[in-house]
């Protein structure tokens, strides 16, 4: 192409992802236009802090304290949102949306909490909104899904899409440590924020849940209705004993229909259409060791799709940092602003008008699970639990006793389900509660095997 033509960006947020934008913006803005065909001009960028925006090297001309300024420039076509949270972030999208500007977001608490009116305000301006890097960070996984697996109807999503989470565990694993001591040890190395809530609760897993849920199954399901459990509760105990009989503990996001889409034959039959109820699940849970999701260690993240057609497919890499996840925000407005001057029709992604799925119970969920009881050493304990969930239907694939190995006197009990549904697990485990020869509350990690 002898004349390129040019597509202007402002950016709200100069901070460590938008910092790292602003830097590949300006330091690689000659390959993305070799690439691309396009000049990406950052024209502005609104930050309340000038003096850390002008570090990075842009005009002090274009720096805005206000991100409303970028509208009353007519060049500025897109608008890159890194500010993150759901109150500023929010107007500051709809209004973009509103001026008729494509938006570009990392912000996935944004897009999970209120992205029903976002996406519907999106398509009824006649633009869109972009945001692989609100997911994954720097893992391709957005469009991978959206684009690369469009023809396939996806049987399951299981993913470790937390890496604060998974760095933790994961040392806890390998030295024995407790939950307290890691997440220390995550806050010192920067893995960890002061305020670890959103990550070690499962909200952060859950924000990207019910995004890739929305992509992966057609199916927009509210942040309050997904199930979420965190680490919080996590016990060395439970780490140690499970590695042992050949488990890794991983806190994983999960969207499984109740009934998968039948695999695409080779004669081309199956691949019924989708359709019954979806499971939607952040929540610890147990490998087998030789999973490849199991070797994923420190702050990495790792999903694993099964599609109708294509069968298994894994995408692994950096979950975040500055740099992984500001490639893919610049990805993301590449491609925007791709569709923009060569009119492919890409607006970036909205939601189906219908759903193809309904969200199901937890209740209804079924796996093998692994318990573990702290009891009293005397005799009738096992049989007392073992008669407790035969009575709701749940049967014993095996248990362990490590016997005194509590100061006190107090052993625990381990015990592997077969296949179970989760009411029936928690009917039993109430029933159990309240036997006079337990110490602590039932621990319950779920087996996806």
């Amino acid at each position: 192409m002898s004349e390129r033509c040019s597509c202007g960006i402002g950016l709200i947020g100069g901070g460590v992802v938008g910092g790292g934008v602003v830097e590949l913006l300006l330091r690689r803005k000659e390959l993305l236009a070799r690439r691309t065909g396009i000049e990406l001009e950052l024209l502005a960028v609104a930050d309340i802090d000038r003096e850390r925006v002008a570090a990075l090297g842009v005009p002090e001309n274009r720096i805005v304290s206000d991100y409303r300024r970028l509208f009353d420039n007519p060049e500025i076509r897109i608008v890159v949102e890194l500010i993150g949270g759901v109150g500023v972030a929010a107007e500051a999208v709809l209004a973009s949306l509103d001026a008729g500007r494509r938006v570009v977001t990392a912000n996935k608490a944004l897009l999970a909490n209120r992205g029903r009116e976002i996406f519907s305000r999106a398509r009824g301006n006649g633009v869109g909104v972009a945001f692989e890097a609100a997911v994954a960070g720097g893992i391709p996984l957005i469009a991978s899904i959206r684009d690369g697996l469009i023809v396939n109807r996806t049987q399951s999503l299981l993913g470790i899409v937390n890496g604060t989470c998974n760095y933790i565990l994961s040392q806890m694993a390998a030295s024995g440590r407790s939950f307290a001591d890691c997440l220390a040890e995550a806050q010192r190395l920067g893995f960890a924020e002061a305020d670890p809530s959103a990550d070690i609760d499962g909200l952060d897993s859950g924000h990207k849940l019910a995004l890739l849920s929305a992509l992966a199954f057609e199916t927009w399901v509210d942040f309050p209705a997904l199930h979420i459990e965190g680490i919080r509760g996590i016990k060395d105990d439970d780490i140690r004993i499970t590695r042992d009989l050949g488990y890794t503990l991983k806190l994983l996001a999960i969207a499984r229909p109740e009934h998968p889409p039948e695999t695409v034959g080779e004669d081309g039959k199956g691949g019924d259409e989708a359709g019954g109820r979806l499971f939607l699940s952040v929540h610890p849970a147990l490998l087998r060791n030789g999973d490849p999701l199991a070797g994923v260690s420190g702050s990495l993240n790792a999903v694993r799709t099964v599609g109708d057609a294509v069968r298994e497919s894994m995408f692994y890499g950096r979950g975040a940092g500055r740099y992984p996840t500001a490639s893919a925000v610049v990805s993301d407005i590449a491609m925007t602003a791709s569709s923009l001057i060569f009119g492919d029709g890409y607006r970036g992604w909205l939601p189906p008008e219908r759903n193809a799925y309904e969200p199901a119970p937890m209740d209804d969920y079924r796996t093998r699970y692994y318990l573990r009881f702290a009891v009293r050493d005397r005799p009738g304990v096992l049989g007392n639990i073992a008669t407790a969930l035969g009575s709701h239907r749940v049967s014993i694939a095996a248990a362990h006793q490590f016997e005194n190995d509590h100061p006190d006197g107090f052993a625990s009990v381990c015990i592997f389900s077969h296949l179970a549904r989760e009411g029936d697990i928690r009917a039993s485990l109430a029933e159990i509660g309240g036997m006079d020869f337990l110490r602590d509350k039932p621990v319950l990690i779920r087996i996806e095997d």
